[in-house]
């Protein structure tokens, strides 16, 4: 049973990736826009803005695109990694902790976006938490990331032989 829910909540990771990506690509001016609108900083009155503020299409594409990618990239090691440990789930302990890698990494790499991208980058260097938009992403983004950290520490427990 404690195979099966580690699976399902891999699985459930693969899936969060997925329905991001499609409501990313599916809205991409929508996208766009709450990029463009961090990056400008639109708190800091002209005068005392940052001067890395930045309404470049290149550099909101680009923050576009890495959200996107880690999503995906997350999705698909957390789907690869759901597949694999479903395949062993009967085997001895050593291959379902072996099996656990591909969805491990996922969980990973959504971290390194989510914590990157709206903390490092939306919080610390564009200054998100002083627009009340912007917050509500970065708490979602914190949200996103506690979930998937708590779950990637319960995948990550070695388990029994089965």
């Amino acid at each position: 049973m404690v195979r099966l829910s580690k699976i399902l909540l891999i699985f459930l990771v693969a899936l969060w990736g997925l329905v991001g990506v499609a409501g990313n690509l599916s809205h991409l001016q929508i996208a766009y826009d709450a990029v463009e609108s961090v990056t400008l900083m639109p708190t800091f009155p002209a005068d005392a803005a940052p001067p890395w503020r930045t309404g470049s299409p290149a550099v909101v594409w680009m923050g576009v695109a890495l959200i996107v990618a880690g999503k995906l990239a997350a999705a698909i090691l957390c789907g690869i990694g759901a597949f694999v440990m479903l395949k062993v789930r009967n085997g001895d302990s050593a291959a379902f902790q072996h099996a656990k890698r591909y969805g491990l990494f996922g969980c990973a790499l959504a971290l390194a976006m989510l914590f990157g991208g709206f903390t490092v980058i939306g919080e610390m260097l564009c200054a998100m938490f002083r627009h009340p938009e912007h917050v509500q992403a970065a708490n979602a983004a914190l949200r996103y990331g506690a979930f998937i950290a708590l779950i990637m520490i319960f995948v990550g427990q070695p388990d029994r032989d089965a």
